[in-house]
């Protein structure tokens, strides 16, 4: 049951009424409105056609007219309206709860549909914000070899908060996987597309007055509807409780997650060091060794892939690679005993083709995912097929039964959730098992497997003691995992190419996107996924790092200031660095909990600083400070060489973290020095922060 509403009809228009919000439709030729409670407009449909609907093997767009029927329901109303083709549709519009309204268009003879959408009127000082955490769509790299745009290879100095001027498809492509189709704006109002079907926001770019989306139908009930929903505000708070009350509400994990978390890319397989009298992995050895030494507090030490058994992808059984982690239980014991937390890789992948192997077993049982009948090998490229059908529902408890004993068996806190967006069959041809086609199940799958990797550690934890990292994510994925950005790049053309300062760069603006999508707790490969040519991206990222909804340092290569692919290989002023910025993690992670624990209702650890002042225009796009909490002002360096940044105050009162002593009262513009070991961080008025 939605919101208690009025129903009323005035000349032309009928008004649909909560406690907060307005909804006018235009009766004459039907086009919706949305208001706020103080009458002001926050979005319209445009005037040159709102909804409309196209059917398979026509290219004219069918759109609505005439509102032939008005019934009054208990929160809201259902319209029979007349449409461009000569048929009546049916469109239902509630207050699911005060600030909530939710529209639903049920076309004539869906099962004939292609594809729906919506225009809506957007003026040229609307900002739009959201949708994806990429900074924006390119081409495909190595000519659409790979699934992988262009731009996450070479990244450009492009993009902002503001997605005005773009098309934006919602294909969830790795590695920057964080889509949501889901905008909100500086007018106070936010808006969702329901489904998981493949489609596209066009945000001003063709029609700079108009922000319109369109999405494919699919083959079930839900997909041949368009559902949307829109949110009022006005406050960026606001929307997204309303927001995530309706797709989930956030995961908050436990508050050891907050520390910071250390791990490589690949450890090495064969060679080994003594650890408390033990042989073992010589990497992971060197890494709690040189934690110990330099007095660096553990946090979370995380075994990412491959540490299980096969080559190359160390994913066949839930069994460790006796090579690579030789005396594993007493490594895992050793690193209990100094106070971490254990986490470890894991993807939806059935993987090896041999008896006992998990792959052999799940195909045997029909539990891979649709597409080429060959070998389970798990590979990066190819047509070898090892993914797990995620919509059976047998499949799913299969993997999470197997994978809920090893983590069991060995106390493992966390899984870091990889892959999920490629290798995925997502033609019209593919069918799943739960009968719906690749174009449905696309952007579906991050959740389902996130979904079955979050019961696996629940039955593992019945106490909820555990942390689910996922890359991909669409609408709802949030209910089960946090995030990091992907294979952000410290370096170009998958770390053998030169390095770039825009890898960080790029990182500062998607974990602001992510806050507005709706993901609150999100983090970075320190460093960038690849290994990075320049020692300075590494000293400004980790200082970034530690003002992050997460703080996770590793990568391809070396990530280590003892042990650089620069030079001086042992750098003592990055090992300041390093401890000084994971010291501050230890010391502000009291303030870091607190601030987390409102993102059950979607509140964002790092806030764009529209969430501080809508009304203040400088703050509308200001993609480069936020807000770290409530009452952290941070303001990153990016870009190599640079000793000295400006920072814009807004109003209020403001003091350096580093000194007390030196006060800014706002709104104004200062210059600052940031010395390679600075990074600008400002306490809001007489807040306490540790």
């Amino acid at each position: 049951m939605g919101a208690a509403t009025k129903v009323a009809k005035a000349g032309g228009t009928l008004r649909i009424s909560s406690s907060r919000a307005v909804a006018e439709v235009r009766l004459a030729s039907f086009r919706l409105r949305v208001r706020d409670r103080g009458g002001r407009l926050l979005t319209g449909e445009a005037d040159g056609g709102g909804v409309f609907f196209e059917r398979a093997g026509s290219a004219t767009p069918i759109t609505l007219g005439r509102v032939q029927g008005i019934a009054k329901t208990a929160d809201g109303a259902l319209l029979t309206v007349e449409t461009s083709e000569g048929t009546t549709a049916t469109v239902t519009i509630r207050f699911a709860s005060e600030r909530t309204l939710e529209v639903t268009v049920e076309p004539p003879a869906p099962e004939t549909l292609a594809a729906f959408g919506d225009r809506f009127r957007s003026p040229a000082s609307e900002v739009i914000y959201g949708l994806t955490e990429r900074l924006r769509d390119s081409p495909l790299a190595l000519g659409g070899a790979l699934e992988i745009p262009d731009d996450d290879i070479h990244p450009p100095e492009v993009g902002s908060l503001d997605r005005r001027g773009e098309i934006v498809e919602m294909l969830i492509r790795p590695t920057f996987s964080l889509y949501a189709p889901f905008y909100q704006s500086s007018r106070g109002y936010g808006l969702a597309v329901a489904g998981t079907t493949i489609g596209a926001f066009d945000v001003a770019k063709t029609d700079p007055r108009v922000v319109a989306f369109r999405f494919e139908a699919g083959s079930t009930p839900e997909h041949r509807r368009l559902t949307f929903r829109v949110f009022v505000g006005p406050e960026h708070r606001t929307i997204l409780d309303e927001y995530t009350a309706v797709t989930g509400r956030p995961l908050v994990p436990p508050d050891w997650a907050f520390l910071h978390w250390r791990w490589r890319g690949e450890l090495s397989r064969g060679p080994t060091a003594l650890l408390d009298g033990v042989l073992v992995n010589a990497q992971a050895a060197e890494d709690v060794l040189m934690y110990d030494a330099l007095g660096i507090a553990p946090g979370v030490f995380l075994l990412d892939r491959p540490v299980l058994v096969d080559l190359p992808f160390g994913f066949s059984r839930f069994e460790w690679d006796p090579v690579r982690l030789p005396n594993q239980p007493q490594l895992l014991a050793a690193l209990r005993r100094r106070g971490y937390r254990i986490m470890m890789w894991s993807a939806a992948w059935a993987c090896g083709t041999n008896p006992g192997d998990n792959g052999f077993e799940a195909r045997l049982l029909g539990f891979i995912a649709p597409g080429p009948d060959t070998p389970t090998q798990c590979g990066d490229i190819g047509n070898a097929n090892f993914i797990l059908d995620v919509t059976n529902p047998a499949a799913r408890g299969w993997f999470r039964d197997k994978l809920a004993a090893f983590l069991a068996a060995n106390d493992i806190d966390g899984i870091k959730l990889d892959r999920g967006e490629e290798h995925i069959a997502s033609a019209a041809t593919d069918v799943w098992a739960n009968g719906q086609t690749g174009r449905e199940v696309r952007n579906a799958y991050p959740s389902l497997q996130a979904q079955m990797h979050h019961e696996a550690l629940t039955a593992a934890h019945p106490d909820g003691d555990f942390v689910l990292f996922s890359r991909p994510g669409y609408a709802g994925t949030q209910r089960y995992a946090i995030f990091w950005g992907g294979d952000i790049p410290g370096s170009e053309e998958f770390g053998l190419g030169k390095g770039t300062d825009l890898g960080l760069r790029s990182a500062i603006i998607s974990q602001q996107r992510a806050a507005f999508m709706g993901f609150p707790i999100w983090g970075s490969d320190t460093g960038g996924y690849y290994e990075f040519k320049d020692r300075e991206v590494f000293a400004r990222w980790i200082e970034f790092s530690a003002f992050s909804g997460i703080m996770e340092i590793g990568g391809v290569g070396n990530h280590a200031p003892w042990n650089m692919p620069t030079a001086p290989t042992y750098d003592q002023e990055l090992i300041d660095i390093y401890k000084r910025y994971t010291d501050e993690r230890v010391r502000l992670h009291g303030y870091i909990v607190d601030a987390a624990h409102e993102a059950a209702t979607g509140m964002p650890i790092v806030r764009p600083l529209a969430f501080l002042d809508r009304k203040d225009p400088k703050l509308r796009n200001r993609w480069d400070q936020y807000l770290f909490g409530p009452d952290l002002l941070v303001a990153p360096v990016w870009r190599t060489g640079e000793r000295q940044r400006e920072i814009y105050f807004p109003k209020g009162t403001w003091r350096s973290y580093w000194d007390p002593t030196d006060r800014v009262k706002g709104p104004r513009t200062k210059t600052v020095d940031v010395p390679l070991d600075v990074i600008p961080v400002y306490v809001r008025g007489d807040a306490q922060v540790p």
